[in-house]
């Protein structure tokens, strides 16, 4: 692929500004690549509406649809697209444990309402598949954790999950060696409620089924303000506006709106690329992860790995900076480090099919302490936002709880709690800390085979 423009699937060309934006169009991620859903209408009249949510994402789309399923006359909108941003560039991963479980004190009742949530809805996304009949890639698979050494972390994280619920199995290198066909690591945790999806799939089988229940969905319609209106709350667009009595703001980070600006300043913002091989043989897809497990390796999880129903490998990792539209770097980091894993692969001619950006919104600089955020912007007027790398597992997970919690208007009932948002010091930080230095380390790491 040529440096700065790569031919994307409508013919359109995408310069370097686009890829470190995380803004290329989302025909690059491999999740839409065979799938085009049919394009929801421009909102162009004056709707009324119980609750507005905008944004169309996973997090939009659970909440929208676990609403209409309460019998609520829901609206939701979106600047482009079903799944158009995060939740279609995400690296695949259901992910059903939290990395760390200290920002739980701050939480209602010290984070145990969480986590009985957490726990309770560990098989959310593929129940939801089940419930509404989304084919989603979905597999309950599994999700490992492979190290190449035994690991304390990884041990001790696993021993509290499976008290607190999940079924974690501690394997050693004779159980890991068939379940990733390789010997490189001697020590992983199995996460048995994980596994993996196609999250593009999963956000608009989502909104499908929230219309189903009688939602009303439109796209291309950015929210251009949210104002009082004769005691309820009249959203605008371009072209019309829904009046409701509560509106939910669901957006990647709502960067760039002209109402409630100061979401943009809660959040640590954080550039990620993805990346999927052409479908490899078969021969081949039987020594690397046989199982369709989601695979992440431990400590830096440098290269978290699935394999989709066509047997592409999926990755996603960091960019360097300045660097996120040269899909040949980012391609050959990978391929050595697979070639290097799996020595089967090093005369295969293994090739890159699709490379993409796009953006994550944290709401700590601690990656692991990454926790979504429910926040009041006025009365009637909430943000569900910030999921990070999560969102797949809680974007359906919290989707659900506010709706039960608006449905039975009791905001403040939320597992997360409802509270005021607060600005941000450093925003810029967590990204150059990742960028510039802890991802450069983990790859020379993993090149000369410390980790």
């Amino acid at each position: 692929m040529s440096q700065g423009k790569i031919k994307v699937a409508s013919g359109r060309k995408t310069d370097a500004d686009s890829y470190e934006a995380g803004a290329v169009p989302i025909e690059r991620s491999v999740w839409s690549l065979d799938h085009t859903p049919p394009a929801h209408p421009q909102l162009a009249a004056d709707l009324e509406a119980d609750i507005v949510v905008v944004g169309a994402g996973v997090v939009g789309a659970s909440l929208s649809l676990h609403l209409a399923e309460r019998g609520l006359n829901t609206v939701l909108i979106d600047a482009a697209q079903p799944a158009d941003a995060a939740s279609g560039r995400n690296a695949g991963h259901v992910q059903p444990y939290l990395l760390s479980l200290d920002p739980l004190d701050a939480l209602p009742g010290k984070g145990r309402p969480f986590m009985d949530c957490l726990i309770e809805n560990r098989n959310i996304v593929f129940d939801l598949c089940a419930r509404h009949a989304i084919d989603a890639d979905q597999v309950q698979s599994g999700l490992l954790e492979l190290a190449r050494k035994k690991s304390a972390e990884l041990e001790s994280k696993a021993q509290r999950w499976t008290k607190l619920g999940l079924d974690v199995e501690i394997l050693g290198s004779d159980r890991l060696r068939p379940l990733v066909g390789t010997d490189r690591y001697s020590f992983g945790t199995l996460w048995r409620d994980g596994g993996c999806v196609n999250p593009f799939l999963l956000t608009n089988g989502m909104v499908n089924a929230a219309i189903a229940l009688g939602a009303r969905v439109y796209g291309d319609s950015p929210a251009l303000a949210c104002e009082r209106h004769k005691g309820r709350w009249k959203l605008r667009t371009e072209f019309g506006s829904v009046l409701a009595d509560r509106v939910v703001l669901c957006t990647n980070g709502h960067v760039g709106e002209g109402f409630y600006s100061e979401l943009e300043r809660t959040q640590f913002p954080l550039l990620a690329c993805g990346l999927a091989t052409r479908p490899l043989p078969q021969s081949l897809l039987d020594v690397i992860n046989p199982t369709r497990a989601a695979l992440s390796q431990h400590p830096a999880g440098l290269y978290p790995m699935v394999v989709d129903r066509k047997g592409r490998l999926i990755t996603a990792t960091i960019p360097a900076v300045g660097r996120a539209h040269r899909s040949d770097i980012h391609f050959n980091y990978f391929l050595r480090h697979l070639r290097r894993v799996y020595p089967e692969a090093r005369d295969m001619g293994i090739e890159l099919e699709t490379y993409w950006t796009g953006m994550t919104h944290n709401s700590s600089p601690a990656y692991e302490k990454a926790y979504p955020k429910f926040y009041r912007m006025d009365e009637g007027v909430f943000a569900l936002m910030n999921f990070g790398s999560w969102g797949n597992q809680l974007g359906p997970m919290m989707g659900m709880n506010v709706a039960q919690a608006l449905a039975a208007d009791q905001p403040d009932s939320t597992v997360l709690g409802c509270e005021r948002p607060v600005e941000v010091r450093f925003p810029g930080l967590f990204s150059t800390k990742l960028r510039r230095f802890l991802i450069p380390a983990a790859r020379l790491a993993d090149q000369f085979n410390l980790v």
